[in-house]
Parts: structure tokens; C-alpha cells; sequence
């Protein structure tokens, strides 16, 4: 019978199976931290829907699915530190040997291939017996190695990323600060206390299993009350967090801003003006730049009058912050000076071909995106020193 925890259960499976699609699917940045995000999420909810599968006895309709899953879970605290080091770091890529964090799961693969590949009356026989006896969960459905050796190893692998996270987590904001991202520092904190419940969770079930294996006590009496209880809260107090504040899951270039004392009080503008000691990632950085000139060289968008940044991010899919990061850190310019050198270096061309001498310069003017001639005016004399008439002037002379 399918009582209110049950229920509670299920609304879970669905806010987490709904946010990890949108992990996977939505973002058009931080691609690299948003899947391993969509994986941890997609991964624990697997692991609940199996939970929910028993607890309810519908794995005795689909008994196949059982175990498919399972090298998910190695998954699980490998992606979540990686996820954490990945919006930390401004990393939008694996490191060189980051792929030896996914060779327990390969592992777990290769181990339960002969389940796999077993009948469907032993799975049948192996679903309806965990059904009868959750006990049952860490003895049947093996591969070469028990599963109940799986089902420890997991929970201590979980212990030791989740303690190395607390410590790169610790470690950066003690030297970064963050202090002008609090809202994402605040996510990663909670993230991470989100995996300790489930860890503890997790890891109180694990004792109970191996204080009782082999008797006839029923983990799933006890699971019910504290340590799955904890699994669960845990469990949808991240994925209804992600659900309904989807902003934090596009990373942020960090910098840290060392204030003059004099100015302690006072915010960083957009000119950059105060110090930043803490770069944002080269890597992502030269992506951002190479993306920015390929647009703005076959798209043109200086062109059109009143252009934005917001337009510009929209267009390019990079979050707004980032955008302006790159233009002031990189480029030493704000937005407004970006688009009128392009709009200059197009007049220059212009100019340089001569075919624009059936306009007016206030003509050629608004052809290249600006909304008056003496915009223009004060604009070309501050890239090049000479207005557009003595420019002309000096081109003739030449």
C-alpha cells in the first residue's frame, strides 16, 4: 500500500528527474559543470527510484531494471567534487587524469556483466525475493564481487569525495573570498550539506546492513525512519533547490576585489577600476574571446543602432556577467567603446574602398550603427585623433 512517505517519495523522483533534464538540456554555458551536475542529480535519482520501486513492490512488474543503475552510483561523489572544483575553478573542461575518477564505475560494470546478461526468470526470482526481504537488496542480483561489497565500498568512496570537497570548498573561499558572488558560494556550501545528509544518511543504513547481514532484520523497517528519511530530505531539498533557482547553475568568473581601506565600503564598478587578484580562468577566458570575435566579425551587430550589451550576451548565449567581465578585463573597455571601435574600423574599411561616396559621412555614419553624426564625430576622433573630414583629408595626401 502506498502511504504518504511514499508519495513524498515520488514528488521527489519528479522534481529531480525534471531538473536534471534541464541540466542537460537548457544550459547553453558551463556546459562542463552543468552535466556533471545532471549526472549527480540523474544518478541519486536513480538510485531513489530503485528504493521507491521496492518499497512500493512495483519491482516485480519491470524486475530488468534492477541493477542497471548501479554503476551510476559510483558516480556519484567523483561528479559532485568535480562539479564543485569545475564552478570554483572556472574549469570548463576535464583535467588530464580526471578520468581515473570513473574507474570504479567501469568497474561495477564489467563486474555485473553476467547479471546482465542473465535471464529473465532470474531477474524475475531476484526482484521478487528483495521485494520480500529488502535484506535480500545486498545479497542478490551480484555480479563477480558480492553486492553488498558494492554497496559499502560506495558509501566510503561518497565519504572520502565528500571530504575532499569540504576542503577544496574551505580552501578557495578562505583565499578567494567571494565575497562579490555570495549567491553562488552560498549554493556551493549548500550543495555540499545537501551530500553530507545523504552521506549520513546513507552511511548509518550501510551499518545497520552489515551489523545485520545475514539475519533475518529488515533494513528497510529502519530505513524508513532515520536513515533513509535523511537520504530523502536530502534528496529533494537539492533538487526542489535547483528547480526553483535555476540561476545558480551557470558558474561565475570569480575575482576577488582587494578594497583600499579608504574604500572599504564601496562596490567595484563595471570599469574595473579597484584591484583583482584572483584572474578569471585563461581557458575559459580565450573561449570567450574567440566566440566574441567570430560573432562580431560574421554578424556584424555594431551595425544596428541602440545595440546592447543584453543583446549581445542573449546572441551569444554567455551569461551578462560574464560578457562584461571579458570586455574589462580583457579588452580594457566598456561596452560602449567595444562596439564603436568595430563601428570605426567598418567606416576605416569603408573609406579605404571608396565606394561609399554616394553617402553622406552622416549617412556612412548610420550605415556602421551610429544614431548621430556627432556621435560619430567624437567617437572616430577618439580612436584614430583626427575627425572623419581630416582622415579624408590625410588619406588624399598620402
Amino acid at each position: 500500500m502506498v502511504n504518504f512517505y511514499d508519495i513524498f517519495v515520488a514528488g521527489s523522483l519528479f522534481t529531480s528527474f525534471i531538473t536534471s533534464i534541464l541540466l542537460f538540456t537548457r544550459g547553453r554555458y558551463q556546459l562542463h559543470a552543468n552535466r556533471l551536475l545532471g549526472t549527480v542529480i540523474f544518478s541519486w535519482f536513480w538510485y531513489v527510484l530503485l528504493y521507491f520501486l521496492v518499497i512500493t513492490g512495483w519491482l516485480k512488474h519491470i524486475p530488468g531494471i534492477f541493477r542497471i543503475g548501479s554503476p551510476l552510483y559510483y558516480l556519484i561523489p567523483c561528479c559532485s567534487y568535480l562539479y564543485v572544483r569545475s564552478v570554483l575553478l572556472d574549469e570548463i573542461k576535464f583535467r588530464k587524469y580526471d578520468w581515473l575518477h570513473f574507474i570504479p564505475a567501469i568497474l561495477n560494470v564489467v563486474d555485473l556483466l553476467p547479471y546482465y546478461f542473465a535471464d529473465a526468470e532470474t531477474k524475475r526470482a531476484v526482484a521478487d525475493a528483495i521485494v520480500n526481504n529488502f535484506n535480500m537488496s545486498y545479497q542478490k542480483g551480484s555480479g563477480i564481487v558480492p553486492a553488498f561489497w558494492h554497496f559499502q565500498l560506495r558509501w566510503i568512496l561518497g565519504i572520502v569525495y565528500l571530504l575532499f570537497q569540504w576542503l577544496l570548498l574551505a580552501k578557495v573561499i578562505k583565499r578567494d573570498k567571494l565575497e562579490a558572488f555570495k549567491e553562488v558560494k552560498g549554493w556551493l556550501i549548500a550543495f555540499t550539506v545537501f551530500c553530507s545528509i545523504i552521506y549520513l544518511g546513507l552511511g548509518i543504513m550501510s551499518v545497520i546492513a552489515w551489523v545485520n547481514l545475514g539475519s533475518k532484520v529488515s533494513v528497510l523497517s529502519s530505513a524508513r525512519s532515520v536513515p533513509t528519511l535523511l537520504q530523502v530530505i536530502g534528496f529533494t531539498c537539492l533538487s526542489v533547490y535547483l528547480f526553483f533557482k535555476p540561476e545558480v547553475l551557470y558558474g561565475i568568473p570569480r575575482s576577488n576585489y582587494t578594497l583600499p581601506e579608504n574604500k572599504a565600503d564601496e562596490v567595484p564598478d563595471a570599469t574595473g577600476t579597484l584591484l583583482r587578484e584572483a584572474p578569471f580562468n585563461p581557458e575559459l577566458m580565450q573561449a570567450y574571446v574567440a566566440q566574441l570575435e567570430t560573432y562580431m566579425q560574421k554578424e556584424a551587430p555594431f551595425r544596428q543602432q541602440g545595440f546592447v550589451i543584453n543583446e549581445l550576451a542573449l546572441a551569444l548565449k554567455m551569461p551578462l556577467h560574464h560578457l562584461s567581465y571579458v570586455l574589462n578585463n580583457h579588452y580594457k573597455q566598456r561596452f560602449t567603446d567595444f562596439i564603436n571601435s568595430f563601428r570605426i574600423d567598418y567606416v576605416k574599411m569603408r573609406m579605404e574602398s571608396g565606394d561609399w561616396r554616394s553617402l553622406t559621412l552622416e549617412g556612412l555614419a548610420k550605415e556602421s550603427g551610429f544614431s548621430s553624426r556627432s556621435t560619430f564625430s567624437v567617437s572616430f576622433k577618439k580612436f584614430t585623433g583626427v575627425t572623419p573630414s581630416q582622415y579624408l583629408q590625410l588619406r588624399k595626401s598620402k
